[in-house]
Protein backbone atom coordinates (compact mmCIF):
# COMPACT_ATOMS: atom_id res chain seq x y z
CA UNK A 1 0.00 0.00 0.00
CA UNK A 2 1.44 3.40 -0.91
CA UNK A 3 1.86 6.13 1.69
CA UNK A 4 -0.83 8.22 -0.05
CA UNK A 5 -3.34 5.35 0.16
CA UNK A 6 -2.44 4.82 3.80
CA UNK A 7 -3.03 8.54 4.48
CA UNK A 8 -6.40 8.43 2.76
CA UNK A 9 -7.47 5.37 4.75
CA UNK A 10 -6.36 6.79 8.10
CA UNK A 11 -9.46 8.30 9.66
CA UNK A 12 -8.88 11.63 11.44
CA UNK A 13 -10.97 10.56 14.45
CA UNK A 14 -8.72 7.50 14.84
CA UNK A 15 -5.63 9.71 14.66
CA UNK A 16 -6.96 12.05 17.34
CA UNK A 17 -7.86 9.05 19.53
CA UNK A 18 -4.31 7.69 19.15
CA UNK A 19 -2.61 11.02 19.89
CA UNK A 20 -2.66 10.22 23.61
CA UNK A 21 -0.91 6.90 22.93
CA UNK A 22 1.79 8.78 21.07
CA UNK A 23 2.11 11.47 23.74
CA UNK A 24 2.44 8.79 26.43
CA UNK A 25 4.97 6.78 24.36
CA UNK A 26 2.59 3.81 24.37
CA UNK A 27 2.59 3.05 20.65
CA UNK A 28 5.10 1.21 18.52
CA UNK A 29 7.45 2.93 16.08
CA UNK A 30 5.38 1.98 13.03
CA UNK A 31 2.21 3.49 14.51
CA UNK A 32 4.09 6.61 15.61
CA UNK A 33 5.52 7.10 12.11
CA UNK A 34 2.09 6.58 10.52
CA UNK A 35 0.47 9.12 12.85
CA UNK A 36 3.24 11.66 12.32
CA UNK A 37 2.99 11.25 8.53
CA UNK A 38 -0.75 11.82 8.69
CA UNK A 39 -0.36 14.93 10.84
CA UNK A 40 2.24 16.38 8.47
CA UNK A 41 -0.42 16.34 5.73
CA UNK A 42 -3.52 17.06 7.80
CA UNK A 43 -3.64 20.50 9.39
CA UNK A 44 -6.64 19.81 11.61
CA UNK A 45 -5.05 16.69 13.12
CA UNK A 46 -1.77 18.55 13.60
CA UNK A 47 -3.62 21.35 15.39
CA UNK A 48 -5.45 18.85 17.61
CA UNK A 49 -2.15 17.14 18.42
CA UNK A 50 -0.74 20.49 19.55
CA UNK A 51 -3.76 21.11 21.76
CA UNK A 52 -3.53 17.62 23.26
CA UNK A 53 0.20 18.09 23.94
CA UNK A 54 -0.52 21.37 25.74
CA UNK A 55 -3.27 19.76 27.84
CA UNK A 56 -0.95 16.89 28.79
CA UNK A 57 1.79 19.35 29.74
CA UNK A 58 -0.63 21.41 31.82
CA UNK A 59 -1.90 18.32 33.63
CA UNK A 60 1.65 17.19 34.35
CA UNK A 61 2.54 20.60 35.76
CA UNK A 62 -0.58 20.95 37.90
CA UNK A 63 -1.15 17.34 38.98
CA UNK A 64 2.14 15.51 38.42
CA UNK A 65 3.59 16.07 41.88
CA UNK A 66 0.71 14.60 43.83
CA UNK A 67 1.24 11.27 45.59
CA UNK A 68 -1.08 9.01 47.48
CA UNK A 69 -0.93 9.45 51.26
CA UNK A 70 1.28 6.94 53.08
CA UNK A 71 -1.74 5.64 55.00
CA UNK A 72 -3.50 4.74 51.73
CA UNK A 73 -0.40 2.99 50.41
CA UNK A 74 -0.12 0.97 53.62
CA UNK A 75 -3.80 -0.06 53.51
CA UNK A 76 -3.41 -1.15 49.88
CA UNK A 77 -0.32 -3.22 50.71
CA UNK A 78 -2.20 -4.96 53.50
CA UNK A 79 -5.22 -5.64 51.28
CA UNK A 80 -3.06 -7.00 48.48
CA UNK A 81 -1.11 -9.26 50.82
CA UNK A 82 -4.37 -10.65 52.24
CA UNK A 83 -5.93 -11.42 48.86
CA UNK A 84 -6.84 -15.07 48.48
CA UNK A 85 -7.30 -16.75 45.13
CA UNK A 86 -9.88 -19.52 45.09
CA UNK A 87 -9.94 -21.97 42.22
CA UNK A 88 -12.61 -24.59 41.75
CA UNK A 89 -11.94 -27.91 40.16
CA UNK A 90 -14.70 -29.48 38.14
CA UNK A 91 -15.25 -32.95 39.71
CA UNK A 92 -16.45 -34.26 36.35
CA UNK A 93 -12.98 -34.02 34.81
Amino acid sequence: MSEQNEFEQLDCSAVIADVWLMLDNECDDRTRARLQRHMEDCGSCFEAYGIEAKVKSLLARKCGGEHAPDSLRQRLRIQLSQTTIITRVDPGL
